[in-house]
């Protein structure tokens, strides 16, 4: 038998640094994972808070201002809500819904919330409305990622979003926290559609409740399931959209009867048909610069109507509206899930497009749904373009990358003082008026200022241009002590009398007014100086349901009857 050939032993292997002779080598440590899709989200959502926090921080003490006022502090149903009060916030019939001007009860329940966390604390109802707007652009970026926009862009369009200044009017003015809530309800329910249907319709379902303007988010949805999914788990997703179409349609019942009343006696920015049209148009072209180059926000827009065929808003908004619906039926006949985006945004502008009329027809906040549509239109145009030229010029990838930079750093500047602007309400108005200095916040600004120069004709001239253009803020004049010492004068008492005249041609035609309506007819009959009509709208108030018994017997006692 053959013998075994005799294996010597194997040298120990030489030891390593930190490791002693004859010690068992130590292995290598395992790779890391890397973070998933909840670990990446949760790193931006952080990242989006803070840096909304900071660019957005001189806003958070401003005070509740214009709309805020009758949204929250003086909302019963806000300030004093409570269990028993639910149900009048959930009914589209009840005093809520007047009080608001549309039916909104998740808009009013957010706001509830935050008063009894903080009453009337500021702060704390701006960092709710800025945290949304973070949680809304964070949002951005996995629905930007699934339409198959690259990760760095897809990061950075969130950013754009979250650092526009544009956008800070919606982040910063507490009562349009109607707005981030909506979005980010919208966007939500779009990300949750394939694989969690009846959340996606949970959310789609809070977006409207927050916001009618959410239903811009239907087609989009119909769109994205057509371009992405085939077979069973199209068919499946449509019977939800289907679901989606039901609660809209049930929804819009309700809302077109509290919107048709709050903009009924709303004057159009013209009478001319032709003339609103070139201007609604206009508008377009508004929107965009806005959106691409931040140039033309403004607190408290009055754009001139665009009075004739060559006026080049109107021009721009044909330019516009043509190249990017072009694109979109480029889109939609390679069933590309771009054309989802460009009907995104002309889906959110048809709500503000003025088919009725607004008080302020054109709003930097009118902007915020509409954004996220041109942006990923643009981004999924883009891609492939900048893809194939950062591949045959690599070393562009840098410089690229400074530039998206530079640009996000410039926004968060611009959107930083546009934040200051929003901590004092005299900034608001001077930011009106220097925009349009023919406004009513010129004219009102111009008033003030008659006043403390001791000019009183000036003042008044200026209080009748500001109600020739739709101002009718009486109580506010009357609350004002700069404008005491015009008490008993004949000319402010008759622009007193127009304004709440308007009042009563308004809120006296309609046919079932609230219990709110009611007081306020109450109290421009009683200035106008007719006591027994004033006397009979605070006695059908006092009939009424709601939470204004008080304010309506304090109305009689003023006329002698209480």
């Amino acid at each position: 038998m053959p013998k075994r050939a005799r294996q010597r032993p194997r040298p120990a292997p030489a030891a390593s640094p930190g490791r002693r002779a004859g010690e068992p080598p130590r292995r290598a440590a395992a790779p890391r994972p890397a973070p998933g899709p909840r670990a990446r989200f949760a790193a931006l959502l952080a990242a989006s808070a803070l840096a909304a926090l900071a660019v957005l921080w001189p806003a958070l003490s401003g005070p509740f201002v214009s709309d805020d006022l009758h949204y929250v502090p003086n909302n019963p149903y806000v300030t004093g809500f409570s269990l028993a009060l639910l149900d009048d916030v959930l009914d589209p019939r009840g005093e809520p819904v007047t009080l608001t001007e549309n039916y909104t009860p998740v808009h009013l329940l957010v706001h509830a919330a935050a008063w009894k966390l903080f009453g009337p604390d500021v702060r704390g109802h701006h960092v709710v409305s800025v945290l949304l707007h973070a949680l809304a652009s964070a949002l951005l970026a996995p629905l930007f990622l699934r339409s198959g926009v690259p990760r760095a862009a897809a990061v950075g369009a969130s950013a754009f979003f979250l650092l526009h200044p544009a956008n800070v009017e919606a982040a910063a003015w507490i009562s349009q926290v109607k707005s981030t809530a909506s979005v980010a309800l919208a966007v939500a329910a779009l990300l949750a559609l394939e694989r969690r249907p009846a959340l996606a319709t949970f959310c789609f379902a809070l977006a409207l409740l927050a916001k009618p303007t959410s239903a811009f988010v239907l087609p989009v949805a119909a769109l994205m399931t057509w371009t992405r999914l085939r077979g069973v788990e199209a068919r499946r997703s449509f019977r939800w959209i289907g679901a989606w179409a039901v609660l809209l349609a049930a929804y819009a019942a309700v809302e077109m009867v509290a919107f048709t009343r709050a903009v009924a006696g709303v004057v159009p920015v013209d009478p001319d048909p032709l003339v609103r049209l070139r201007t609604s148009v206009g508008f377009v072209a508004r929107y965009f610069a806005m959106a691409t180059t931040s140039l033309g926000v403004s607190a408290f827009h009055e754009p001139e109507p665009a009075r004739s065929w060559l006026d080049p808003w109107w021009l721009g908004g044909v330019a516009v509206t043509g190249a990017l619906g072009a694109r979109a039926l480029v889109a939609l006949r390679a069933r590309r899930e771009e054309a989802a985006y460009w009907v995104w945004a002309a889906a959110a502008f048809l709500p503000v497009a003025q088919l009725w009329p607004f008080p302020f027809p054109l709003a930097d906040r009118y902007l915020y749904p509409i954004l996220p549509g041109l942006l990923g239109g643009f981004l999924l145009w883009a891609a492939p373009h900048a893809a194939r030229l950062l591949a045959r010029r690599p070393r562009l990838v840098p410089a690229a990358g400074a530039l998206a930079l530079a640009a996000l750093a410039l926004f968060a500047a611009r959107a930083h003082a546009r934040a200051r602007i929003w901590a004092v309400p005299a900034r608001l108005a001077a930011d009106s008026a220097a925009n349009y200095p023919h406004g009513v916040n010129a004219q009102l600004l111009r008033a003030t200022r008659a006043m403390q120069a001791g000019d009183r004709r000036d003042a008044l001239a200026a209080l009748q241009a500001a109600s020739a253009r739709g101002y009718e803020r009486f109580d506010q004049l009357l609350a004002n002590p700069t404008y005491a010492p015009l008490r008993g004068d004949p000319g402010f008492d008759a622009v007193i009398a127009e304004m709440a005249g308007r009042w009563i041609a308004r809120l006296g035609a309609r046919p079932d007014p609230a219990q709110s309506e009611l007081l306020s007819l109450a109290v421009a009959h009683r200035l106008r100086g007719e006591r027994e009509e004033a006397r009979r709208a605070a006695e059908r108030g006092l009939a009424r349901p709601g939470p204004l018994r008080e304010q309506l017997l304090q109305e009689l006692r003023l006329l002698g009857g209480g």
